[in-house]
């Protein structure tokens, strides 16, 4: 029996993401912003044989309104936007664990 995505769903891991200061109340204006972020995940997509699982899972992601796939290129054009912006040296964060050091 093949399942729906609603089925999928519900059986999946959902990791939810809450804001820190909690959800604004009816006398705080809500502030909406933009954030490029770069994600690794691993995701069970149902789609049609007929269909690439990568092309489904960027129409699924843009479908939703709140979400845009970009290319690596177009990231990387943003990240040196940022730099030209006066990124200093202290802003750059060092790794907490052994990645930073030189392969042994």
């Amino acid at each position: 029996m093949r399942t729906s995505d609603h089925d999928m769903r519900l059986s999946g891991d959902v990791i939810p993401f809450q804001p820190k200061d909690g959800q604004p109340t009816k006398k705080q204006a809500k502030k909406v912003v933009t954030t490029t972020i770069a994600a690794l995940v691993a995701v069970t997509i149902l789609h049609e044989e007929t269909e690439s699982p990568e092309d489904k899972l960027i129409d699924l992601i843009e479908a939703s309104g709140d979400a845009e796939v970009m290319d690596s290129s177009d990231a990387l054009d943003l990240l040196g936007e940022v730099e030209a912006d006066g990124m200093s040296a202290a802003d750059i964060k060092t790794p907490s664990n052994d990645n930073g050091g030189p392969a042994r």
